[in-house]
């Protein structure tokens, strides 16, 4: 009886051992310091990264930093640089402009239109590439010049061909007898212009982007649908567009930012007229500044102008995060 138990006692012992040992093993090993050779790299490697650092808070940090700092004070801060705090006193001054309230609804309004079309037209032209049909390859390498006109030079030919008198449209409508529309004196037509040329310069973008996303579609579901006797429709909008649903939100976030600072095509076509009913936040802005010199409800708006943004796009994001996800 006592050799049993004496036996157990022995057994339980090394099991405690063992158990301690098997602790102490799987215990994470205790940090090493770093030798010379990675200290040498880290220093490196933070020298190589101070210059890049230096430049991007030069050239986006301050000038972010210095537009927020205006915007909560006078005019005599831009001016004399002697400090005149106000607080919120120009958000409340800009937020209340019936200008900026008009540039804010019609840059929204343009927003909504140009997506809309975009996302009809873009669609359209890459489920047509996407076939593989003659000519396909030179027809994509069109699609793409755009991308490669600045938005000012871009701006300038569709400004070429709207105006009335030399214009291209003009000049082709004269040929037939007839007169050209005065595109920048009839508010709707100024506004059909600016979202023609934001179209041109813009949809390259969303077609290529989608002829990506269409190209990595997955096969099995397509021929399934096939199989059980789907329609090209059905399938489009059943299987094809919620797949796409992730690369869509991607358009769409990169879209709404471009669109809502918008200046060239505008400022160059129409300059926000007539009677300021193509006026953006961009022009408003710009107006506000240049014109008006009042730098600090300049800056106000600007700041309204990344929060609107950050905001839209923020929902967007939110939005989309489950599809991304899954993707």
């Amino acid at each position: 009886m006592a050799d049993r138990e004496r036996r157990g006692s022995d057994r339980s012992a090394k099991d405690d051992v063992g158990s301690a040992t098997t602790v102490i093993e799987q215990s994470p090993p205790s940090p090493q310091r770093l030798g010379p050779n990675a200290r040498r790299n880290v220093i490196v490697g933070l020298a190589l990264t101070l210059p890049a650092l230096a430049a991007l808070t030069l050239t986006l940090l301050y000038p972010i930093g210095w537009t927020v700092w205006l915007s909560l004070n006078g005019n005599k801060t831009a001016l004399r640089g002697a400090v005149d705090f106000v607080g919120f006193r120009n958000y409340i001054r800009i937020a209340l402009n019936p200008d900026f309230q008009t540039a804010l609804l019609q840059t929204i309004s343009l927003t909504a239109v140009s997506f809309l079309l975009e996302a009809i037209i873009g669609l359209a032209v890459a489920l047509a590439l996407d076939r593989g049909l003659r000519g396909t390859k030179v027809f994509r390498a069109l699609v793409a010049l755009p991308l490669m006109v600045a938005p000012v030079v871009g701006a300038l030919a569709w400004r070429f061909m709207f105006a009335a008198g030399y214009g291209l449209i003009d000049s082709v409508a004269h040929v037939f007898g007839q007169a050209g529309p005065l595109w920048f004196s009839n508010i709707w037509l100024a506004r059909a212009a600016v979202i023609i040329a934001n179209l041109w310069l813009a949809l390259p973008f969303d077609i290529l982007v989608l002829l990506a996303g269409l190209t990595n579609l997955p096969e099995e579901p397509l021929e399934a649908a096939r199989v059980d006797g789907a329609s090209p429709t059905q399938i489009l909008f059943r299987i094809v567009l919620p797949i796409l649903k992730p690369v869509i939100a991607v358009i769409l976030v990169i879209r709404i930012a471009d669109a809502f600072r918008i200046f060239d095509v505008v400022y160059v076509l129409t300059g926000g007229g007539p009677a300021n009913k193509t006026d953006v936040l961009s022009t408003f802005i710009y107006r506000q500044m240049f014109s008006a010199f009042d730098f600090a409800g300049g800056a106000a708006a600007a700041v309204l102008l990344v929060l609107v943004t950050s905001l839209v796009s923020l929902i967007v994001v939110v939005g989309a995060r489950d599809d991304w996800r899954e993707a």
